[in-house]
């Protein structure tokens, strides 16, 4: 009877749990979790972030059960070391892929999933009235929570080129898509010497050169327009496609690929980093879980998919590229390390 009681909760959880993370949401949106710098009163809180102080207790429960906040016999409320990851000023940058995976437009292209499945296609168009893409050129508040959340993912990248790969005779790196240039940021600070190009559309580049400038990298880093369907930067000694392809079709992957390779000389290097499915050895359990659930992200918002490392080498031998040797490093991200195929 104990098993099939905690199989019962097990299950129930499970059943509440998008109740929790919109209520976290709820937190974020109202200022809740960055106006807990200390121990705060309720009633000064609820002044702090326009709310009505006993709705706001009920809030507040909630939180206290997922163990982001607690209070103390006072009934002064202060943020768990849980907490304080999705505080505005955390670098972990949890806060913005919070609000991210929460935006009500991914809710209801999730709420879909079923059709998803049943046509193996992406549902986010159809939920939304408009691709990520347009729906996110209208909606500059959110391209920044978007941009924010793929940044802070450029230490990871970084340390998997750094674990993966050979950067003898590697002078330049261009990054294709490569944001606000994170990536790019966290290498070259560890690489000296070394110089770099951001690749990406217009409102990206104009965040990169920010960044660039700010990080002191002004005479080692460019960044430029491109549009990797039709070009990209050429002369790189190596190219980086970081989380990437998992946002487009298989046909659209070889689109991209072919542009890349058109523009990397014969000694050039292609660095495609992803999470490969199939790792050997097989990554941590809780990392294999969440590219699973991203494989579904994935798929009920472009369409798209995460792939084996069998499937990337199809794409790349597609496109003109070396079988793969794919490199697994310490951080979630794999390196998949291609060169020009010799026709």
């Amino acid at each position: 009877m104990a098993a099939q009681q905690d199989d019962f909760r097990e299950v129930l959880d499970l059943t509440r749990g998008h109740w929790r993370v919109l209520a976290t949401r709820a937190a974020l949106e109202l200022g809740v979790v960055d106006a807990l710098t200390g121990p705060v009163p309720l009633p000064a809180l609820a002044e702090l972030v326009g709310a009505e102080p006993e709705s706001l207790v009920r809030l507040l429960r909630v939180l206290e059960d997922v163990g982001l906040v607690e209070h103390d016999q006072l009934g002064a409320y202060r943020l768990t070391s849980k907490g304080r990851l999705i505080r505005s000023d955390d670098p972990s940058g949890l806060r913005a892929l919070l609000m991210l995976q929460t935006w009500p437009p991914h809710v209801a292209s999730w709420t879909d999933l079923d059709q998803a499945i049943r046509a193996g296609k992406g549902t986010f168009e159809a939920a939304n009235g408009s691709t990520l893409w347009a729906l996110m050129a209208g909606d500059p508040e959110h391209t920044a929570v978007f941009n924010a959340a793929m940044a802070r993912r450029g230490a990871g990248q970084a340390t998997a080129v750094l674990e993966g790969v050979d950067l003898t005779g590697v002078r330049t790196v261009v990054d294709v898509g490569g944001g606000r240039g994170a990536m790019l940021t966290e290498l070259l600070g560890r690489v000296d010497g070394l110089r770099g190009v951001v690749a990406d559309q217009a409102a990206m580049v104009a965040e990169a050169t920010g960044a660039l400038s700010a990080a002191g990298l002004d005479e080692r880093c460019e960044a430029v327009v491109a549009d990797f369907f039709t070009s990209v930067p050429e002369g790189g000694d190596a190219y980086v496609l970081s989380n990437i392809l998992h946002d487009w079709t298989d046909d659209e992957c070889v689109a991209i690929l072919r542009v890349v390779r058109a523009a990397m000389p014969p000694h050039g290097r292609l660095w495609v980093l992803e999470r490969v499915l199939d790792p050997d050895p097989p990554r941590d359990p809780f990392e294999q879980a969440e590219l699973h659930l991203l494989d579904l992200h994935m798929l009920v918002t472009f369409g798209a998919r995460e792939r084996t490392g069998d499937q990337y080498a199809a794409l790349l031998a597609a496109a003109g590229f070396t079988t793969p040797a794919v490199h697994h490093t310490s951080v979630p991200f794999d390196v998949l390390e291609s060169r020009i195929a010799l026709d």
